[in-house]
């Protein structure tokens, strides 16, 4: 059976790879892709006489999203629509953000952009380049725990406390490469690299944060992320 199986998926992929594509790109055409990769958060908390590494926000994640195009010319063919993605990092762990503590810092970040796309109208292999504008919504948190037989500056004890709990909205800019693979006349796959600028408010720590010398964050936060995509244009 598993010969019969692997003989059917074979037979499958050479009919999709050869069928003929003849539905180009042309005005009033319309398509909605779902993606899915890995995403890095650019942004450090800048604290005074530590190492670059222990003050990342957070470490690579994940990151799911949807975009809805329509093609509003074929020369050159331009499409515009939107997209929106959600990215949720892990945590990135530091004994030296601040003396005698264990830190841990985590974000999540959402996004909703308007879109702009140009792209090549035909053929298999359809390259594109894009941009937007639109607004998003990122959270950063900071648990620390006293290291080093050390305890907080205000009781003896040891417990880990919330030393930032932050949010902020505001604007984000795209910029992003594709590129689709038609396996039928409207049927696709295909990749995406996208750099998205998240310009909003400082995140604050809490009263237990600046206590402990915990600064205020300043400067915009970036989200760098590949992902692949299923698609379908009609």
């Amino acid at each position: 059976m598993k010969i019969y199986g692997y003989l059917t998926l074979g037979i499958t992929a050479v009919l999709l790879t050869t069928a003929p594509v003849r539905a180009d790109y042309t005005k009033g055409m319309a398509m909605f892709q779902i993606y899915g990769g890995g995403a890095v958060l650019g942004g450090r908390y800048n604290q005074p006489g530590v190492n670059k590494d222990e003050q990342d926000y957070a470490d690579g994640g994940s990151v799911i999203g949807g975009q809805f195009l329509y093609y509003i010319s074929d020369s050159p063919c331009v499409a515009l629509g939107f997209d929106v993605s959600h990215a949720d990092f892990d945590s990135h762990g530091s004994y030296h953000l601040l003396t005698d503590r264990y830190t841990s810092s985590s974000a999540k970040s959402t996004a909703g952009l308007l879109i702009a796309r140009l792209a090549y109208p035909k053929g298999r292999i359809r390259p594109y380049v894009q941009g937007g504008l639109g607004a998003q919504s990122t959270s950063l948190t900071l648990d620390g725990t006293p290291i080093n037989s050390m305890t907080w500056k205000d009781t003896p004890t040891t417990e880990t406390r919330q030393l930032l709990d932050s949010s902020q909205v505001g604007p984000v800019f795209e910029e992003a490469i594709g590129l689709h693979v038609y396996l039928t006349k409207r049927f696709f796959i295909g990749a995406e690299y996208k750099v998205m600028e998240l310009i909003g408010k400082d995140f604050s720590p809490t009263a237990a944060g600046q206590s402990e010398g915990l600064l205020k964050t300043s400067g915009s936060v970036s989200e760098s992320s590949i992902g692949l995509m299923l698609g379908l244009g009609f």
